[in-house]
């Protein structure tokens, strides 16, 4: 059951555009951890992440009293439009509660997250014959309805690739992840090779973050790059070796296409309407902000119509009345967004729980021997925290169920192979090691 529902998780995060599979996917999550939760190991040895599981299940707990203080009906909050679009969030981090340490074995662990990275490489694959030569769908992708094209246009933009997801900007983000991971994958290795799986999944999802022409990828994913791989000098010569012949060439040879050159020159371009419209957003939030600086006017209250406020004004004041919608709208600025609708305590319960996963990853990659996969895998984790970060200044990454769903659930696959490196040190302190026991734990 575990390996199933697990497998089912990973590989229904390469798309989003038929959110039954996800929806099938995460329910799954709920019977795994009550019959299959490693309920012992984790209290004796200490690794689990318990302080970020806290500060997570305060800010359900105050994302919930918050949307009952703005009166709205309660129905709604289990509602699949909420929960796909304002209340995203509480579906988003659930894997951070729910994937236990549940003893799977370091070798399904690795198979489960090549399988997803061999996913999204096909796809960006796909994507790229279909850029390359519009005219002539390959397989016959041009035959399939609209939601299923890789190839969109836009108002602003043509030749924009989604994947398997309904935004681009979503794309970008998770194939952003994706190339992360990879680069960890490849540049932190014993023995790194550029023929090698991670070297091709380095290149195949760099090609997809390109196609997405998401702006905010690129500056993200390659802020990220510098921040976390190249500046480090114990790393920067092994780095730039691997990374200079993958992505310089993928980089020029992408960048000469019209559509993703233009779109490239217009990372800067202040006047562009949906920069300008960005603006707007910003200027809505702090204004809610404004309004009530301590806890916002109310989860889910942001892109809410004809508002109608109670409470003392600059200080607690909820928006207790109003059009009630739910859809994709948001302030484009995570921090923003949840200033807006969570005030200061929102903000900081958020945070927290980002942060204090970022130092838990950190702490329990020392455990892993340099070079090794476990220690490759927590080094791509905390670099897609910290890509989070940077991507939630211009999308409400941190509020949305793509990128946030993905990372914890990579940080679920990782606290197994944790639990697995304890147990197989406590072997070796209390027994002499078999035959077997040597060869899984130094899979790890």
């Amino acid at each position: 059951m575990k390996k199933t529902v697990t497998t089912l998780l990973v590989v229904s995060l390469a798309g989003n555009i038929v959110p039954a599979f996800n929806i099938a996917a995460i329910s799954g999550l709920f019977p795994m951890y009550l019959v299959s939760r490693d309920s012992v190991e984790p209290k004796r040895h200490g690794y689990d992440p318990n302080v970020a599981k806290k500060v997570l299940l305060a800010a359900y707990l105050y994302w919930i009293a918050s949307y009952i203080c703005t009166g709205a009906p309660i129905s709604n909050l289990f509602a699949f439009d909420f929960l796909r679009f304002d209340g995203a969030l509480l579906i988003a981090y659930l894997p951070l509660l729910l994937v236990a340490d549940t003893r799977l074995d370091p070798l399904f662990v690795r198979r489960t997250l090549g399988l997803f990275l061999n996913i999204m490489s096909i796809v960006a694959l796909l994507g790229l014959a279909e850029f390359v030569d519009s005219t002539v769908a390959p397989f016959g992708l041009s035959q399939l309805p609209e939601p299923l094209q890789l190839i969109h246009n836009a108002a602003l933009s043509a030749g924009i690739f989604h994947g398997f997801f309904r935004a681009h900007n979503a794309a970008g983000a998770i194939y952003s992840i994706a190339a992360l991971i990879s680069f960890a994958l490849l540049a932190r290795a014993k023995n790194p090779s550029i023929l090698s799986w991670p070297a091709f999944w380095l290149a195949t999802n760099v090609i997809g973050i390109v196609l997405t022409q998401s702006r905010t990828a690129y500056v993200a994913f390659l802020a990220t790059l510098v921040i976390m791989f190249v500046r480090q000098r114990k790393f920067l010569k092994t780095s730039l070796k691997y990374a200079a012949p993958i992505l310089l060439p993928l980089l020029y040879l992408l960048l000469v296409q019209p559509a993703v050159n233009h779109r490239a020159q217009e990372v800067s371009d202040l006047e562009d309407p949906n920069i300008v419209t960005r603006f707007v957003y910003y200027q809505r939030a702090i204004n809610d902000f404004t309004m009530s600086p301590v806890v916002g006017t109310g989860f889910g209250r942001f892109n809410d119509q004809l508002k109608i406020y109670s409470g003392i004004p600059h200080l607690v004041y909820f928006a207790t009345g109003g059009s009630s919608v739910d859809d994709d709208s948001h302030a484009h600025n995570s921090y923003l967004h949840f200033l807006a609708e969570g005030g200061i305590v929102g903000l900081a319960l958020m945070l927290g729980v980002w942060v204090t996963t970022f130092r838990w990853v950190g702490r329990q990659k020392h455990i892993f021997e340099e070079g090794s996969y476990g220690c490759c895998f927590a080094q791509g984790i905390q670099a897609c925290i910290v890509l989070e970060f940077f991507m939630s200044f211009t999308e409400h990454m941190m509020g949305t169920a793509v990128s946030a769903l993905t990372i914890f659930t990579f940080v679920g696959l990782f606290l197994n192979l944790v639990g697995w490196k304890y147990r197989v040190a406590a072997v070796i302190e209390s027994k002499p090691i078999r035959t077997g026991e040597l060869a899984l734990g130094s899979a790890t």
